[in-house]
């Protein structure tokens, strides 16, 4: 594959219509970064669109006239080229000037596959100051080899998600009064159920369940594990990592006890930990901590662990419970990085402090809810002055109060009710 084959707009002026794909909510905040002279670095498991997205932003500096032979695209993914060699030839055959003589936009794929990537970027960065970087890495990419202090003030980082379940529907052509819920209820659970399994990846949106699992399993999860994984993190027993990915699809929220892991996958517990970490850098995994208001006794604490979308869980345990699915579901989506546990192993399953407003979250799909099922809410509530606590569940919809505190139960299926009470802003707490 050469140059030309990666970058057609310097024949035709165009980006062809089967790299451009369907426009997502994130395209306008995309644009808007390209505006601005720090780089962008979009980041995002295997899938999700990151290099359809850079071909949109293309196509739109090719509509805003911007020449064609100003604009580069490279992928790392496949082919191996040293960054210099690559300008040199950009520059000669393409542009056919000085790089500083004009105003230039470049496109760098799986930026992670590039060794020593950072540095590279770096120097670009302050060597042409009038060249906009776009990077991509199905990583976070900030997150190792000390890159977010080389880049520090230098970029800006953009995270792109498979579809949420309002994006989805819209795919999908699903038209729901989202301020009628009730009216729609059995269409939401059956669409929502659908969702978890697919996960969002929009390419899955039509595939029957074994197609589906394959996908997930091959072209996703065993491609990041087996080959990437290795060889932007050297990692050396990749079966290692598959089977940590199999122990947590089969126990989602698992309680990360390393010595009991290295017993059981004969490796030594430090190796464990380290590839829970890679695991996360990856974006497979999203580790949740007990909560503290002291973050040093956070690291210190019991942790859990579940899969980074619902939709690895499914394909490599197709039997798993809905409930935890459901509850893997919320995790993933808050982006969790709290749950609470004390000493007499009281509970709360998620404790969101999304825009530093502490909120817990407890998720019991059950058909019974019963107040034992809220000790844990309460305790954690009265413990943090808290006056406000969400119970996600099967169809319970309730308000529960104590002590001038106040659980609000609703069912997991009234999507937008939910996304309404969990932006809510908090009462003053008396």
């Amino acid at each position: 594959m050469d140059l030309l084959t990666l970058n057609p707009w310097w024949k035709n002026g165009r980006v062809p219509a089967f790299f451009l794909g369907r426009t997502r909510r994130l395209f306008n905040e995309a644009l808007s970064y390209l505006e601005i002279r720090q780089i962008l670095l979009i980041t995002g498991l295997r899938r999700v669109g990151k290099t359809t997205l850079m071909h949109q932003l293309i196509e739109y500096l090719l509509k805003q006239r911007v020449s064609p032979y100003q604009i580069l695209y490279f992928s790392f993914d496949e082919l191996r080229w040293e960054m210099d060699a690559l300008l040199k030839e950009f520059a000669f055959d393409i542009y056919q000037g000085d790089l500083q003589d004009k105003e230039l936009y470049v496109f760098f794929d799986e930026i992670q596959k590039l060794p020593n990537w950072d540095t590279h970027i770096k120097l670009l960065y302050d060597q042409y100051p009038r060249m906009k970087i776009v990077v991509s890495g199905s990583a976070q990419i900030t997150m190792w080899r000390g890159s977010r202090e080389s880049l520090a003030g230098r970029f800006f980082d953009l995270r792109v998600e498979p579809l949420e379940f309002d994006e989805y529907l819209e795919f999908k052509e699903i038209d729901i009064d989202r301020h009628r819920e009730k009216i729609f209820e059995g269409e939401i659970r059956k669409h929502f159920a659908d969702y978890l399994r697919c996960g969002g990846f929009v390419e899955t949106l039509d595939f029957n369940e074994s197609m589906l699992r394959k996908y997930i399993r091959e072209s996703l999860l065993e491609r990041v594990i087996f080959v990437d994984m290795p060889q932007s993190f050297g990692i050396n027993a990749p079966e290692l990592l598959f089977k940590l990915l199999e122990i947590n699809a089969s126990l989602p929220g698992l309680y990360l006890d390393y010595k009991n892991l290295a017993n059981d996958l004969g490796a030594d517990q430090r190796t464990m930990s380290n590839y829970v970490v890679s695991l996360e850098t990856a974006l497979l995994c999203q580790k949740l901590y007990n909560f503290s208001s002291n973050l040093l006794t956070c690291e210190k604490k019991i942790k859990r662990l579940y899969l980074s979308n619902t939709a690895f869980t499914a394909a490599l345990e197709p039997r798993v419970d809905f409930a935890l699915l459901v509850e893997q579901y919320f995790v993933n989506r808050l982006h969790g990085r709290f749950f609470w546990r004390d000493p007499q192993k009281r509970e709360v399953d998620l404790i969101s402090t999304k825009n530093d407003v502490i909120l817990p979250i407890e998720v019991k799909i059950k058909k019974n809810v019963d107040k034992r099922d809220l000790r844990g809410m309460f305790q954690f509530m009265e413990r943090y002055h808290l006056n406000r606590g969400l119970l996600i569940t099967l169809g319970k919809e309730d308000v529960y109060e104590k002590n001038g505190k106040t659980i609000t139960a609703l069912p997991y299926w009234r999507h937008w009710t939910l996304k309404r009470e969990i932006q809510k802003e908090p009462k003053e707490t008396s």
